[in-house]
């Protein structure tokens, strides 16, 4: 708005309007009065969509969030995020109003609202009120920015969510509805054939197939190209919209045209969808020792491993003498996933628990009174991208005493994030809880100290690693009990405590065979379980 006397905007020439209106589906409303602070605006038809989308973030972030946020500044780091589509575009606020700028001049000056309008009886912010302030400063940004008015909606919805969340914490963030549906995919499985796709150019190339999914079944090969899909030419789709087309109802099927590599010859296949979920367990035995590997945790991972013992049991040549848990380089996943996989080696007790100020995200996890294994001596291997529900699991196993922790120091992420789906099908994704494993201490930004450390061994055998890590007496109880202690605010103490075993990151074999020869020695095994365990101690206060 240009302040200090009244006029009718006029664009420059009668072309502008059509250039705007026509193309862009846009209306222009003039200022026909000389109201106070009546902006010029421009508005689009998927306004009222993008604005609902914007409400809804701002109340989950508002609401939900670990910590508390002032709903003026969630606002104004929404209106900041157009900077990324203009940067033009820039906003400040003042205790009474937010200055909207484009270039030097303050286009619009929004009053903020009275403070017995902003939030409830119970202190939850009233969202419309802050995503209409975020929309007016939009509409008016339009007359002014060609870039914005170009945009879609769904990118002005992306770098206003965005906007809103960037600085919060390293894992909150936003995915657009494309980015979005592999993220569900990937964590809920999807109904589909099974094939990683290489698409864009010409016809779409399978690159990988799942495990055991109907497209191996069916005899489709890495390298063959999929011609069609239920009468669709695909000659340089996108590789969204070939994912999208492959998919379907269960039980339903995908009438496909698949050119096999190295022919030129075209067949027609009918392939059954079925339920596709990415295998995150892989056991192996060794020397009557059941090895699992756990990548990650998705809906399928407790399951898997429930699996994984069973078949031990009936496919190892002599009894289990142990259980290796292989969670190097697991950066989590699904929370109920992780805390289901402790359960299966834990008898009645705590899991862990979490702490916020969101009653919705408070819980208390417990293990029921049945161990898979029947108690069998478990080694759980670590490393520095161990990270979030897998170092609960891993926390819980050794504060309760099932289990030797052998590695490095982990990663360090004690924090729960809650996914929401928006109304434009994309997700918003934020901090909402910390992790207390169940001493009562949070491993956020400290991470896991393992019993035996095989980050620094030089030129040491296991066998002699352990005799040597057992030799100094009382040092591991110390070093656990100031890890379970350390203020939870003191960042240096907390880095030098990492550095007693510094985060090492690859998946050498070496640790296997600590482990191994962990598990072949009781006395061992007991002392490491005992001197890595301690009694609860008070939750740590964390404001």
């Amino acid at each position: 708005m240009i302040e200090g006397h009244c006029r009718r905007f006029t664009p420059k020439g009668a072309g502008f309007v059509k250039s705007v209106i026509a193309p862009m589906g846009l209306a222009l409303f003039f200022l026909s009065s000389c109201a106070p602070r009546s902006p010029v605006t421009l508005t689009d038809s998927d306004d009222d969509a993008t604005e609902a989308v914007i409400s809804q973030a701002i109340g989950l972030l508002g609401n939900r969030y670990i910590d508390p946020l002032l709903p003026e500044q969630l606002t104004i780091k929404a209106i900041e995020g157009l900077e990324a589509i203009d940067p033009e575009i820039s906003v400040s606020l003042t205790p009474d109003d937010i200055l909207a700028r484009y270039g030097k001049d303050t286009v619009v000056t929004l009053p903020l609202p009275d403070d017995d309008e902003t939030a409830d009886e119970n202190g939850h912010i009233h969202a419309d009120i802050w995503a209409a302030l975020v929309m007016d400063s939009l509409r008016t940004y339009r007359v002014y920015s060609p870039a914005l008015r170009q945009a879609s909606a769904l990118e002005i919805q992306s770098r206003v969510i965005a906007g809103a969340i960037e600085g919060l914490d390293p894992y909150s963030r936003y995915e657009n509805p494309n980015r979005a549906e592999i993220s569900r995919d990937r964590r809920e499985g999807y109904i589909g054939i099974g094939v990683d796709l290489i698409a864009g150019t010409g016809y779409p190339v399978v690159k990988k197939i799942t495990e055991n999914a109907p497209a191996l079944k069916y005899g489709i090969h890495p390298g063959d190209q999929i011609i069609s899909v239920d009468g669709t030419d695909l000659y340089n789709r996108s590789q969204l919209e070939v994912i999208d087309r492959l998919k379907g109802a269960p039980d339903s099927i995908a009438v496909l045209e698949i050119n096999p590599t190295g022919s030129s010859l075209v067949r027609r296949l009918e392939v059954p969808r079925e339920r596709i979920i990415a295998r995150t367990v892989f056991p192996e035995i060794r020397n009557n020792v059941l090895i699992v590997e756990v990548r990650s945790f998705n809906n399928d991972t407790a399951a898997e491993i429930d699996q994984a013992i069973a078949d031990a049991k009936i496919w190892s040549a002599g009894p289990l003498v142990g259980v290796i848990l292989d969670l190097r380089g697991n950066r989590g996943g699904l929370l109920n996933q992780g805390v289901s996989v402790a359960d299966a080696f834990l008898t009645s007790g705590p899991i862990g628990t979490t702490i916020t100020r969101v009653p919705a995200a408070k819980h208390i996890f417990t293990s029921d009174d049945r161990d898979f294994t029947n108690g069998l001596p478990l080694v759980v291997l670590i490393n520095g991208r161990t990270a979030s529900s897998a170092e609960l699991v891993a926390a819980s196993l050794q504060d309760r005493g099932r289990a030797v922790l052998v590695g490095s120091t982990s990663f360090g992420k004690g924090s729960v994030q809650a996914i929401n789906d928006l109304k434009n099908q994309g997700t918003i994704t934020f901090t909402w809880s910390r992790l207390i494993a169940p001493s009562g201490y949070t491993f956020d930004r400290i991470g896991l100290h393992p019993a035996i450390c095989t980050s620094e061994i030089g030129d040491h055998s296991p066998q002699q690693l352990i005799s040597h890590a057992m030799d100094d007496k009382n040092a591991l109880a110390e070093t656990m009990q100031a890890w379970r202690t350390v203020d939870f605010k003191n960042e240096s103490s907390r880095a030098a405590l990492r550095r007693a075993c510094p985060p090492s990151y690859g998946t050498d074999k070496y640790d296997v065979d600590v482990a191994l020869e962990v598990i072949k020695n009781p006395a061992a095994y007991g002392y490491f379980r005992q001197q890595s365990t301690l009694q609860t101690v008070a939750a740590q206060t964390i404001d």
